[in-house]
């Protein structure tokens, strides 16, 4: 009994998809320290696409980029739930286990259901409030960016990428036990495992949606006329646009709390089989649009300041429509689980038909060398609110130090901190290592540090917001 009920909660963390896209997770040294362009990192003119041109002679490819991170909320409520769940399924195994020996009643057997049934109402509400987890990666296309130098036509960019992410979370909606005192007298009679799903009732269900995304883009950048103004400060101007072909996938899927737990107890291998194909057969056909982004950048000396506005045009991805017309659904469960969506959509829990939409934002970064590029001090900041491809929003500011020296076979140490000012509470702290001058490794975690070493695991659970590894080889010639 302890199994079946876990299982389908325990599901939230085994359910992973591959993941993300450059203007929603970063990728390479950006992991560190975000969205800063320099000469020597592997991500230099992955955002601005002014940058190709403004880093002259040097150019960076990527033979291998691949980035892994995990965003959630809430850990400490679900490690709450997992303890008060197994200590209330192993309360009422015991009182069932005394009932058949003759030391426990009926009444003590249905008092016990009854704190669980209120129990499980209460904690599965607790995790649709407060918890979900939602991981993803993000591959780049080898040997991008490929620069093209055209002398006074400018600079051409092409490179690609690709990226996944899921993001898994509780819908909670009543939930009773329906048994009486007959069927556990038979049960026990008859020797038989008590076991509650049987007798629950709920529409409480997993929900998952899944995002897939192919990234082609092409850019061009091209420094601009000297004017008076920059003329007399000494300032290099450099400008750039950029073109993103779009092809996206994004799926949303709902599973019966109940459905779940019976096959979990059934047969586990057949319950994740169901959620694989879900998740995968929906990747097979894809749409399209395209995502117009532009780019300038400012140097002084050693200073530079660059300021890219992302997706001008405002492109819109549309998500698979999910329930409608549950009737003519053949397949009993596929209308149980369609049944379900539109009651939760009917309470404003989720929505049926819905799409992405990529609004327009800017980023700001400004940087400072020192020592040729040796040692270099550099900042970013979203000037207002982003939302990812499930709607969850953040606003970013990093700040960066990058030690740099010039010899090939000095290892490259980069340091980073950031935060999101939506939620400014948690605090980003980076570390990225560049050895060789190819090999780049770069981790990042997100916390409450503050909480991250309590002794209350709760409190410990919730500090942790997101952690991220990205590893590249890159070459610069």
């Amino acid at each position: 009994m302890k199994r079946s009920i876990l299982i389908p909660i325990s599901l939230l963390c085994a359910t992973v998809a591959w993941a993300d896209t450059i203007n929603y997770l970063n990728s390479g040294p950006a992991v560190t320290f975000g969205p800063i362009s320099n000469a020597k990192v592997g991500s230099s003119g992955r955002f601005n696409p002014a940058v190709p041109a403004t880093n002259g002679d040097v150019s960076r490819i990527s033979i291998l980029d691949l980035s892994a991170n995990v965003q959630l909320r809430g850990l400490g409520e679900f490690n709450t739930v997992i303890e008060n769940m197994t200590d209330k399924v192993d309360s009422i195994a015991t009182t069932f286990e005394d009932f058949g020996t003759g030391d426990a009643s009926v009444g003590d057997v249905l008092s016990g259901i009854n704190t669980l049934e209120s129990t499980f109402d209460d904690n599965i509400e607790l995790l649709a409030d407060s918890f979900y987890i939602k991981p993803g990666a993000i591959v780049s296309l080898p040997l991008t960016p490929w620069n093209f130098k055209s002398g006074s036509f400018g600079t051409f960019s092409l490179s690609g990428s690709s990226l996944t992410q899921a993001r898994a979370s509780i819908l909670h909606g009543p939930i009773a036990f329906d048994i009486d005192a007959q069927q556990i007298i038979d049960s026990s009679a008859d020797d038989e495992e008590l076991d509650p799903i049987d007798f629950i009732r709920t529409t409480s269900s997993l929900y998952l949606k899944q995002a897939q995304v192919f990234n082609a883009d092409i850019a061009w950048s091209r420094e601009l006329p000297a004017i008076d103004f920059t003329s007399r400060q000494g300032i290099n101007a450099v400008a750039g646009l950029r073109a993103t072909l779009i092809a996206y996938n994004l799926q949303k899927n709902l599973y019966p709390i109940k459905e779940l737990a019976r096959q979990a107890t059934d047969d586990s291998g057949v319950l994740m089989d169901d959620i694989t194909d879900d998740v995968t057969g929906g990747f097979s056909d894809f749409n399209y649009n395209v995502s117009l982004d532009a780019g300038i950048t400012l140097q002084r000396q050693e200073t530079l300041l660059g300021i890219t506005l992302y997706h001008l045009n405002s492109p819109e991805l549309d998500y698979d429509v999910l329930g409608g017309n549950c009737a003519s659904i053949t397949d009993a469960n596929d209308q149980l689980d369609c049944f379900h969506a539109e009651f939760f959509a009917s309470i404003g829990d989720i929505t049926l038909q819905e799409s992405h939409r990529l609004t327009p934002s800017m980023t700001v970064d400004i940087s400072h060398t020192f020592l040729d590029n040796s040692v270099a001090v550099a900042g970013a900041i979203d000037l207002w609110r982003k939302n990812d491809l499930f709607g969850d929003q953040s606003q970013q500011l990093n700040l960066g130090l990058m030690l740099q020296p010039t010899q090939w076979y000095w290892p490259r140490l980069r340091l980073g901190y950031g935060k999101d000012l939506l939620d400014p509470e948690p605090t980003q702290l980076g570390l990225g290592l560049s050895l060789f001058n190819f090999l780049q490794i770069d981790t990042q975690i997100t916390a409450v540090l503050a909480d991250l070493f309590s002794d209350d695991l709760s409190t410990q659970g919730n500090s942790l917001r997101s952690a991220s590894a990205s590893a590249s080889i890159n070459l610069a010639f």
